[in-house]
């Protein structure tokens, strides 16, 4: 029996019920014997500071920069002057000296305080009546003038009104029986002004049923995806001898799970996790996202040469309504020296239930030679990893790179870029299903995809003297 080990990192999101935010502190925790390990990274996203919320800020141009993985720039503030405030004001008011933070709630507090957050960099207090004494006593008791005060009113929400709302909604939401808005609230969480609460779709009726069934007051915003969102995103089936496939051919349209499997037959170990997305076709033939829980939670699986991993995907159907159709499952694989794949496995729903209850299970791809042929039986459809003659393009791999860098129309990269495209070379030498298995962003992949449709014929692959279709990766290569 083949073992797989995983790296299990759990993220808690800032939506969770508590509501907290960020907090820089992680812990780590080994479990398991000689034959498995796991190891845990527990990254605790929740701040110490009474789930204080820092507003976004900063020079735009940063904000909009991003990795070359694609993660955007995250604002670094400077808040140590605002945290020696707070723990002189914890000092003079907290009923705990060790306890940093905590003193709004205090019998010792001031009336006048309700509240603080940081802005940025900036401290800001929540005041209720005379801001300019208040502003004078602060100052005096922290001896600093590093902080902003608001002034809160009637239409205004403070610390201490939506911590008792939290408290309330947190009451209620645990009494509340099993349902379909249960199910679809991914989390709630308090902001310097409001409880945001995040739905995987946020519709007008899941709105007017929170306020139904739970809570109705306008201190509650809502978050969460309002209209469908466009994703013609595509991927791989089988990439250097990884492959994924959906464990049936057909689902009912109310299936709450799709089960899908992943075989590595690449001679190599692979890393996955636990994030992935699913895509379904609509009425206009685009492809739309299909709303999911999103919190980040993620496992990492190294998976063995040889080996394969089950994955059960959530469908939420009783939120999503799901119809019959075709859908997408995307789950991105990491491979030789983290180089991530996006591999996809194309399924259905239906509403013929005997027709679901009656789906047999996909054939497991064959391994020959540590690579996967998609059928047992060959037919004219079958596509080839490896043949005796692999396709070749006009003149060899030094002049596809030389034609690659002649056709590119722009070249958009901040620095050295290279995006990774899968093609099928047909038995009559078309590049034909261009796929893109490493992005870079929406503009090279497009123009990558350019590239493979203006190419000229190649050389078809040949296996026992015939033509085969023979898929073929593609390296396009931007340079800043």
């Amino acid at each position: 029996m083949k073992k797989i080990s995983l790296f299990i990192l759990v993220l808690v999101g800032c939506t969770s019920k508590s509501g907290k935010t960020m907090h820089e502190s992680t812990s780590t925790a080994i479990i398991g014997g000689a034959d498995s390990m796991t190891s845990i990274v527990v990254a605790d996203t929740c701040s110490l500071l009474n789930d204080k919320v820092m507003n976004e800020s900063g020079n735009e141009e940063q904000k909009k920069a991003e990795t070359s993985e694609g993660v955007p720039y995250v604002p670094v503030y400077d808040q140590s002057e605002g945290m020696r405030i707070i723990r002189a004001l914890s000092k003079a008011y907290g009923d705990n000296p060790n306890v940093i933070g905590d003193f709004i709630w205090s019998i010792r507090c001031p009336y006048f305080l309700e509240g603080y957050y940081f802005d940025g960099n900036t401290l800001v207090f929540q005041v209720r009546g005379d801001t300019l004494r208040a502003r004078k006593i602060l100052e005096e008791v922290s001896g600093s003038k590093a902080f902003s005060i608001e002034m809160m009113t009637d239409s205004t929400f403070s610390e201490k009104q939506l911590q008792g709302l939290m408290k309330e909604l947190n009451r209620r939401y645990d009494a509340l029986p099993k349902c379909r808005l249960k199910a679809n609230m991914v989390g709630w969480g308090r902001t310097a002004h409001f409880i945001d609460v995040t739905f995987i779709r946020n519709t007008p009726e899941a709105r007017e049923e929170f306020r139904r069934l739970l809570m109705d007051s306008p201190a509650i915003s809502f978050s969460g995806p309002e209209e469908p969102i466009r994703n013609n995103a595509t991927g791989a089936s089988e990439a250097y001898g990884i492959s994924l496939y959906t464990e049936y051919t057909v689902y009912a349209d109310t299936a709450s799970t799709a089960s899908f499997i992943l075989l590595n037959g690449s001679g190599q170990h692979i890393i996955c996790g636990e994030h992935y997305f699913i895509t379904y076709e609509g009425k206009d033939g685009q492809w739309y996202e299909l709303p999911i829980n999103t919190v980040a939670l993620d496992i990492a699986y190294d998976v063995a040469p040889g080996s394969s991993r089950r994955f059960v995907a959530r469908l939420y159907s009783e939120i999503n309504d799901n119809t019959s159709g075709r859908y997408r499952f995307f789950y991105d694989v990491f491979w030789q020296s983290r180089e991530k794949i996006r591999m996809m496995a194309e399924f259905r729903l239906t509403d013929n239930y005997e027709k679901a209850k009656r789906a047999e299970k996909t054939p497991t791809p064959k391994m020959t030679g540590g690579n996967y042929v998609e059928a047992p039986k060959e037919d004219e459809q079958t596509v080839y990893q490896v043949v005796e003659e692999m396709p070749e393009f006009p003149g060899g791999m030094s002049a596809l790179m030389e034609f690659i860098r002649k056709n590119l129309r722009h070249n958009k990269a901040e620095k050295w870029e290279r995006v990774i495209i899968q093609i099928v070379v047909d038995k009559v030498g078309n590049a034909t299903n261009p796929v893109v298995l490493r992005s870079v962003n929406p503009t090279l992949d497009e123009e990558a995809l350019r590239i493979v449709g203006i190419m000229p014929k190649w050389k078809p692959g040949r296996q026992r003297g015939k033509n085969k279709n023979v898929k073929f990766t593609i390296p396009i290569v931007f340079n800043p």
